[in-house]
């Protein structure tokens, strides 16, 4: 079976695509399906001009497949742990390869969001539902990944995905309420 026929079964049968890649194991293929949706993304974010901090050019879009490559890596490791903690056994490579072949889904965003600035040049809300729908795409083949190669329920695979986005969540609003909650201190002493 070759990258291309691996990559067909991810989107229609997942089971056999899963079982190819704790076979084979394709860890370039990964790296690639990470690299075109990255570069997809990065894409249909200047396409619609929401790219605002970053300037266009080769050195944004290397620094945004490296981070997505980071995170990608980071995510099915992490991932992995959660899992293995939980007691299901499965591959962190498989993992690795399942999340970069979710992030293809990105590749959607830029036809689309062309057509939607075609068919609503002044509304904004299209392109924002658009986003919003492929990120909840992306999601749902990375929970089903984690189901394919941990073989774990739908539910479980949904919980063990969503655990590390919200403990960043968490961390974050911790951070921000000390550093108001010390800014405050700081102004009340600077005041008194």
């Amino acid at each position: 079976m070759n990258a291309l026929e691996l990559l067909f079964d991810f989107f229609e049968d997942h089971a056999q695509a899963a079982a190819a890649v704790r076979q084979r194991r394709p860890l370039a293929l990964g790296v690639f399906c990470l690299v075109i949706g990255a570069v997809s993304f990065f894409a249909s974010l200047c396409l619609v001009g929401r790219l605002s901090p970053l300037p266009f050019g080769w050195i944004s879009v290397s620094l945004f497949i490296l981070w997505e490559l980071a995170t990608g890596f980071l995510l099915a490791s992490v991932l992995h742990m959660i899992s293995d903690m939980e007691g299901s056994s499965g591959s962190a490579s498989g993992l690795f390869i399942l999340l970069g072949m979710a992030n293809l889904v990105w590749a959607l965003l830029v036809p689309a969001a062309m057509l939607l600035m075609a068919a609503f040049p002044r509304n904004g809300w299209p392109l924002t539902a658009a986003f919003l729908l492929v990120g909840y795409f992306n999601l749902s083949l990375k929970a089903r990944g984690v189901r394919d190669c941990y073989g774990v329920s739908l539910g479980r695979s949904w919980m063990t995905l969503l655990l590390p986005y919200f403990s960043v969540v968490l961390v974050s609003g911790l951070v921000f309420s000390l550093a108001m909650a010390s800014l405050f201190i700081q102004l009340i002493s600077a005041l008194g």
